[in-house]
C-alpha cells in the first residue's frame, strides 16, 4: 500500500469519526450526509492535495 493510499484512507477514517462524534453531541443525531462528504473530502485532500504542497514546497527549499 502507497503512502498516499494509506494518509488518505485514515484520514477519512478519522474525518468520518469526528463528524460522527461532533453530529452526536451537538445535534443529538448522527447526520450521515456530513459523515460521507466530510469522508471523501478528507481523503481527497489527503492523497491528491497534500501530496501536491509538499512537493511544492520542497522544490522551494531546494532552490
Amino acid at each position: 500500500m502507497s503512502e498516499r493510499l494509506r494518509d488518505g484512507l485514515i484520514s477519512a477514517a478519522t474525518f468520518a469519526i469526528t463528524a460522527i462524534l461532533v453530529g452526536y453531541f451537538l445535534f443529538g443525531e448522527i447526520r450521515w450526509q456530513n459523515v460521507i462528504g466530510l469522508s471523501i473530502g478528507g481523503f481527497i485532500s489527503w492523497y491528491f492535495i497534500v501530496p501536491r504542497i509538499h512537493k511544492r514546497r520542497e522544490e522551494k527549499n531546494r532552490n
